[in-house]
Formats: structure tokens, C-alpha cells, sequence
């Protein structure tokens, strides 16, 4: 029998519902362990939680408390970890720990729940019994799971790549539009174009020297039309702006409230100013990214806007020797 170290963070998989409202209960994911247990019998769970929130509620200083609590843990004697998370921030945190934990020599696997695990719709059982079969196939790594809905399979997702779910189904998919694989019918399936197992498998070099301390900011926005950018202020803690692009890598660039009025801002007060993604295969680029890059803009490229975020916060808080050769380092198949 398998021994695994159950981490329990909150979320839906680690929720009741009480007469409709839902709400973190240490109870909820032992539920989801003991559902699975009943079911199955193959797994020996070790359960400990050093954080019990709903996701949408995470905040920097919860991936302090998760990252090192990981870090601190006696792996020796268990055979891979399941990290049980919020569905609403997953992407985000799955990329940060993966980044944090890839040299680890033991499966960590994290994955979240649609519905609470006593309800009869949860896929918190099936997404464990995924977690379950990548334990007895590989030998390392760090992965998330998820069964959308609808599907007969539960899919595999290189934790670096992971998107935000969409907001009329639930889904997980994705940036490059390929999952890692699908386990069905207790069989790991690895995609043809995605990263090899024998890579991931690879021993890597720990990012974190020291213990994670996030308490350097960067600021993530979002462009939509008329966005007005002379509303927002720049808390003195922030060390970089991190401002997502349209899908053809642009932003506003006029003269007046625009991201170029605010890179110019950043500029005065010593920001760095990043902007993602662009593609690297791109043959031409759109006057208004030109602008930006002409005033100083750092291009980030192929990669989700979830591990862009992370890999710079990452980046200015662990205060390594080359800046710019950390963004660039490819730490766990973050870029494309």
C-alpha cells in the first residue's frame, strides 16, 4: 500500500455544505480521503493542514505558509503527496508550488473538487484516484489533476501551464491548448506533445535557498477598454508591474492614461515593467507593443499569465545574483 502525505489548504474538495452555503471543514477533505479509502483501500494517508481557506481568499502570505510547511516534511517515508486546493485560484497556486517543490524526488500532485465531496456530483474521489495512478507510474514530479466536466477522464495538467477555469463550466484547460495526459480506466496517458515523462523525471536544482518570504510586491493588471490607469497608485513595496497583454501581445500605448502613461510612472519610480505574453515565433509585432518595448517594457514570452506572475514574485523576493538569467531560466516547463 502506497503512502501519501495529504496536505489540506480549504477549498470546495475541503468544504460542507451547510443549507446551502458552503464553507472550509477540516471534515470536508478527511471526507474526500475516507470516500476514497471505502472505494478504493490503496492509499495510506497521512493528513495535515496548515491552511484551511476558501481559495479566492489566498494571499501571498498563504504561499509562505504552504511552500515551506512542504519543504519542511520528512519525505522519506511516503511515496508522493496530494495537495488538496481551491478550484478558483488553483492555476496560481499550482504554478507557484511547482516552481517551489520540483526537485523534490517523490510525485506531488495537487488537484481541487467542482462540489463538496459529500455531494453526489464531487469529482474529489475521482480526481484522488488520478493523483493515486500517477503515485504508482512515476517516479517524480509535480502535476495537477482535475475531471472537468462532462468528461469520462480525469486530465493531467503540467502545473506551469494550468489556466484559470472558465466561468460558465468549470473547466481547466491549458495555455498551449494541450493538457500533459489523461488517466482512464486507472491508465496514465502521456500527450505525444507535451513535456516527456523522462524530463520531468529529471533531478532539478531547489529555486529556494532559504525559507519563502514573498513581502516584495508585484502588481498584476489587466487591460479593458478605457481602463484608467491614472486611478491606480504603486504601494511602495512593489518591485515590479507585471501587465497582461491582448491576445496579440498589445496594450493601449497613446499619449494620455494608457499603459505607456503608466510604464512612464513606473519608470520614475523605479518599477520594472513587464508585459505578457508575447510569442516568440511572432514575425511582426503591433506598433502599439513596439511602443511599449521602445519605452522600456520587458517582453515576457510563452508563458501563462499565472506563472509569469509567480516567477517574478519569485524573482525579486529571493534576491538572486542575475535577475534577468532567473526570468529567462526555464525552472519547471513554464515556457513554451
Amino acid at each position: 500500500m502506497k503512502k501519501v502525505l495529504m496536505i489540506l489548504t480549504g477549498g470546495t474538495i475541503g468544504s460542507i455544505n451547510d443549507n446551502g452555503i458552503i464553507y472550509t471543514e477540516k471534515t470536508g477533505a478527511c471526507l474526500a480521503a475516507e470516500l476514497y479509502s471505502q472505494k478504493y483501500g490503496d492509499l495510506e494517508f497521512t493528513v495535515k493542514q496548515p491552511l484551511n481557506i476558501l481559495s479566492e481568499n489566498l494571499k501571498t502570505r498563504h504561499w509562505e505558509t504552504l511552500v515551506n510547511f512542504i519543504l519542511e516534511q520528512d519525505m522519506s517515508g511516503f511515496d508522493g503527496v496530494i495537495i488538496t486546493h481551491g478550484s478558483d485560484t488553483l492555476s496560481y497556486s499550482s504554478s507557484m508550488i511547482a516552481m517551489c517543490t520540483c526537485h523534490l524526488n517523490i510525485p506531488i500532485i495537487i488537484t481541487a473538487a467542482n462540489y463538496v465531496p459529500s455531494d453526489e456530483r464531487s469529482n474529489a474521489c475521482d480526481n484522488l484516484r488520478c493523483a493515486a495512478v500517477i503515485i504508482n507510474t512515476v517516479k517524480r514530479g509535480v502535476f495537477t489533476v482535475y475531471k472537468n466536466d462532462g468528461d469520462d477522464f480525469c486530465t493531467v495538467y503540467m502545473p506551469t501551464r494550468l489556466k484559470e477555469a472558465d466561468r460558465f463550466f468549470g473547466r481547466f484547460s491549458s495555455v498551449d491548448g494541450r493538457p500533459l495526459g489523461t488517466v482512464k480506466n486507472d491508465r496514465l496517458t502521456f500527450d505525444p506533445y507535451s513535456p516527456a515523462i523522462c524530463e520531468i523525471e529529471k533531478e532539478k536544482q531547489p529555486v529556494l535557498k532559504n525559507r519563502l518570504l514573498l513581502n516584495k510586491n508585484v502588481m498584476l493588471l489587466r487591460p479593458y477598454p478605457s481602463m484608467d490607469y491614472q486611478s491606480i497608485s504603486i504601494p511602495e513595496n512593489t518591485k515590479a508591474v507585471l501587465h497582461i497583454t491582448y491576445h496579440s501581445s498589445t496594450a493601449s500605448a497613446e499619449e494620455e492614461n494608457s499603459a505607456l502613461t503608466f510604464l512612464r510612472k513606473c519608470r520614475q519610480k523605479n518599477v520594472d515593467f513587464y508585459l505578457a505574453s508575447f510569442g516568440k515565433d511572432s514575425s511582426a509585432v503591433y506598433e502599439s507593443g513596439n511602443i511599449l518595448l521602445k519605452n522600456g517594457a520587458v517582453p515576457l514570452y510563452d508563458i501563462s499569465d499565472e506563472s509569469a506572475y509567480s516567477k517574478l514574485l519569485l524573482a525579486y523576493n529571493i534576491l538572486c545574483d542575475d535577475l534577468t538569467a532567473f526570468i529567462n531560466r526555464n525552472i519547471y516547463f513554464e515556457y513554451i
